[in-house]
């Protein structure tokens, strides 16, 4: 049986869509990286100026 196409729709999309997702992929990956360890950061920085400034920590005079 001939075909009209040389190959299919399912595989032309295929094709088509999945080198872009894997290029955002790649690029969105260490980003989620950075952002998970700015976040790590910025939780640890606020913690430890909270244990400084709690009224519990400082000394009594």
């Amino acid at each position: 049986m001939a075909r009209d196409t040389l190959v299919s729709w399912r595989t032309f999309a295929l094709f088509v869509l999945f080198p872009p997702a894997a290029l955002l992929a790649i690029v969105f990956f260490p980003v989620t990286l950075l952002v998970l360890f700015w976040l790590y950061r910025r939780g640890k920085h606020r913690e430890l100026t909270e244990r400084q400034n709690s009224p519990e920590t400082r000394p009594n005079r």
